[in-house]
């Protein structure tokens, strides 16, 4: 009898059979099930350490610069690392590579929440801990997020993106009502601790996996790789911009997010409950927007749905600044965040469709050191114009600036309409 070969998702994928709803339809292949799962549980445990973190560094200094410092200093090491880590992906076995980040990150929740409960913390423990998690995020997302295909294929990739924002927003919906409740309770230490557990099922899962990675062998040194990925990148109109439109939408938008500890308290009047509230409502609506995308068939119109809910997004931003309401507030913010992961899991989905796959992840390292890059030098940027300014000026001022950018784009750029 015949020997089965190695899983691997890309070359098995025309004898398998669909059996799920089209919604679920990536769940059919055994290693992305595995993923799927432990991602759902160790994401909870990530928007815990997330709220409680910034909760925790406003409760030292009382200072929205200092929020966006944490955030700046995990942009740092993308910078240095974001690109070597592609050429990386392309090389070597990307499920080893996303397993040693996976169990860096372990470490680095654990030793926060160490200095959370022996009441040592001081909020440059916190950036220190900021910039060992970037180190670890570099190496992490360009493997992990050009290994979903090889998981699931190509036909399955719309379908496997869209689930993973699924939980990714189940996590968000969960983790900040959680780290809510918890930080009122029992302090940040807790939390920190609950985020390094949750590692333990990825790890697991990663090791249980049957898929062969692909590797593209290479004669090329690390240097030439990364130009190469850099000038594939920029002679490929449609990824730069995409990633143009999705890079002004994260440095001008998204710090939104990082300043809801200050709508929190001083616009809602209340404390870290309000505030985890105020992210679970975010990740509400997100949650709704990533079973749309999943739900989306072929001919999805994906190019002018992106730059669509890239304009919603930015105009729900701008109508939360001028919300008095906790209520009101609440719906807003759930629409927010279902555009928000409407626009990224499109923008992710046609880029990695429109790529070739000995470069796939070089570009999409490029492609998320310019999304991570911009998401937190706008945090720094948001949180010194709301320090010197006003809170609400840093959201206006960055709202209209992605509407202009995304009518230029609408304008100058029609292929992106067409894009599938």
């Amino acid at each position: 009898m015949r020997r089965r070969p190695k899983n691997n998702a890309l070359a098995e994928y025309p004898r398998r059979r669909a059996t799920l709803p089209r919604t679920f339809r990536a769940l059919r292949h055994r290693d992305y099930r595995l993923w799927w799962f432990s991602q759902m549980v160790s994401l909870v445990g990530t928007w815990v350490q997330t709220v409680a973190q910034n909760w925790l560094v406003y409760r030292l200094t009382g200072s929205a610069a200092m929020l966006g410092l944490v955030n700046f200093a995990g942009l740092v090491p993308s910078l240095p690392m974001g690109l070597w880590a592609g050429s990386l992906a392309d090389r070597f076995d990307k499920r080893r590579l996303v397993l040693i980040a996976q169990v860096t990150m372990f470490v680095q929740a654990a030793a926060l929440a160490a200095l959370s409960l022996t009441g040592v913390v001081r909020a440059w423990h916190v950036v220190v801990m900021a910039f060992i998690l970037g180190v670890a995020q570099a190496l992490d997302v360009p493997a992990r997020q050009s290994f979903v295909v090889e998981l699931v294929g190509k036909e399955d990739l719309t379908n496997a993106i869209a689930l993973n924002s699924t939980i990714f927003n189940v996590a968000r919906s969960v983790g900040p009502a959680v780290a809510g409740i918890l930080v009122v309770a029992v302090g940040e230490g807790l939390a920190f601790t609950i985020n390094a557990i949750s590692f333990i099922p990825v790890i697991a899962a990663l090791v249980a996996m049957r898929t062969s990675s692909i590797r593209h062998e290479t004669k090329e040194g690390p240097y030439r790789q990364i130009v190469e990925g850099l000038r594939y990148t920029s002679r490929h109109e449609l990824v730069w911009v995409i990633a143009s439109l999705v890079g002004v939408s994260a440095f001008f938008v998204m710090p939104y997010s990082v300043l809801m500890p200050i709508f929190a308290k001083e616009v809602f009047g209340g404390g870290a409950g309000v505030y985890g509230f105020l992210m679970t409502c975010i990740g509400v609506g997100a949650l709704v927007g990533a079973l749309a995308v999943a739900s989306l068939g072929p001919g999805g119109q994906r190019g002018k749905l992106l730059n669509a809910s890239t304009v919603a997004l930015a105009s729900f931003v701008l109508a939360f600044v001028f919300v008095r309401t906790l209520w009101l507030a609440a719906a807003v913010l759930a629409v927010t965040g279902f555009f928000f992961v409407v626009q990224n899991s499109l923008a992710n989905t046609i880029i990695q469709l429109n790529v070739s796959d000995q470069l796939r992840g070089r570009v999409m390292s490029i492609y998320f050191l310019i999304f991570m890059g911009a998401m937190r030098l706008g945090a720094l940027q948001a949180g010194y114009v709301a320090r010197y300014v006003d809170v609400r000026a840093a959201l206006i001022i960055g709202a209209a600036a992605s509407l202009i950018w995304s009518g230029v784009v609408a304008w100058r750029f029609p292929r992106l309409r067409g894009a599938e």
